[in-house]
């Protein structure tokens, strides 16, 4: 439970230490030229927007509003794609490609996967409220009949309708 809360503090704070890690890697690591940091001038933005945006999928979900925890599938396709994240910003020679290809595939699982289970998540509760629903608007069954007997025994006579 320790790791599924802490992700769920870490998820907007990443959206912002993540991207400047990219800017702090190209100048620690990449001996490229001026075009690859225009590149990530492009870069970091859009990748602040994709984190938000994802982060805020998982954050409409009202079980990880109540329990301050995300799923274990959100910890590891975040944690997955967080990753690929940082080992781009070490700019590897021949590695960062397959970084960035890694990295977008994983934003498109992770954005799938949240919005597939904030909706999985807002079906069973509206279905669970329609039933309540449907329970207390269904009609009263009147009293059962009860027959006395002259011994001062009890005899009930028990009329099963269904109600619909």
């Amino acid at each position: 439970m320790f790791i599924r809360k802490a992700f769920y503090w870490w998820l907007f704070p990443a959206a912002v230490v993540l991207p400047a890690w990219l800017l702090i890697g190209w100048a620690a690591f990449n001996q490229g030229s001026g075009w690859s940091f225009l590149g990530l001038l492009v870069l970091c933005p859009i990748l602040f927007v994709a984190m938000l945006v994802a982060s805020g999928i998982v954050m409409a979900r009202r079980s990880v509003r109540e329990r301050r925890a995300v799923s274990w599938w959100d910890v590891l396709l975040f944690g997955l794609w967080h990753l690929t994240i940082i080992g781009f910003g070490f700019f590897v020679p021949g590695a960062t490609g397959w970084f960035a290809v890694l990295g977008i595939m994983l934003f498109v699982a992770t954005f799938w996967v949240a919005v597939w289970e904030l909706l999985r998540e807002t079906r069973m509760r509206v279905q669970a409220t329609f039933a309540a629903y449907e329970r207390a608007a269904r009609p009263q069954v009147p009293a059962e009949p009860v027959v006395t007997v002259d011994d001062g025994e009890y005899i009930v006579i028990e009329e099963r309708r269904d109600v619909r």
